[in-house]
């Protein structure tokens, strides 16, 4: 999953916009995270297309600040976590811009476009947790299938499967989803 997926995910239950994310795991490496640091912040000309894809999708609103600010990483990667920090902290500059157009986004902002757009387009996630404030359910990412969010509704959700992937990553789950997510959590397991 590239976290630029996190602008459009809601909750298919109560259609709750932005999910909370934490990223367990990364699908891109550490040298090629490196890499992608090494060069965030220095536009590119190789990407001038996609920059000015991503000063559209600011100005009419589908970058989503706050699902950005949402992320957390405790996959141990300084790497990413670096990226991350870049990304907020542009997006933190440019949602005071958003009323400009694309063409005065992309002349007053290339530093921050450019690492914007390198967190959520060059960054794959492996696996993660996405999780709805609103319901407290949760949505794995990577359980069935390498690095897809699995957003399914209760009842075509498998327990047995969810149960295991939730101990399998206990240690970067929060306590508030192992004890109380919905539909399952590990301490209805425990109650069996």
């Amino acid at each position: 999953m590239k976290p630029w997926l996190l602008n459009i995910l809601a909750c298919p239950i109560d259609k709750h916009h932005p999910l909370s994310a934490r990223f367990f795991s990364w699908e891109t490496t550490e040298d090629e995270m490196r890499k992608i640091g090494s060069e965030a912040r220095v536009p590119s000309p190789h990407f001038k297309k996609s920059y000015k894809h991503l000063a559209k999708q600011l100005a009419d609103g589908t970058i989503s600040p706050m699902a950005i600010r949402n992320v957390e990483d405790v996959s141990g990667s300084s790497s990413s976590e670096r990226l991350l920090a870049v990304a907020v902290d542009a997006i933190n500059r440019l949602e005071h811009a958003l009323d400009k157009g694309e063409d005065d986004l992309l002349r007053e902002y290339p530093e921050d476009i450019d690492a914007l757009y390198r967190f959520l387009n060059l960054l794959e996630v492996d696996a993660g947790l996405l999780v709805c404030p609103e319901c407290g359910r949760w949505f794995p990412v990577g359980s069935a299938v390498e690095t897809i969010p699995e957003m399914l509704p209760d009842d075509l959700r498998e327990r047995d499967r969810d149960l295991k992937w939730l101990e399998k990553w206990r240690e970067q789950v929060p306590v508030h989803v192992l004890e109380n997510g919905k539909p399952y959590n590990l301490t209805d397991k425990n109650s069996e």
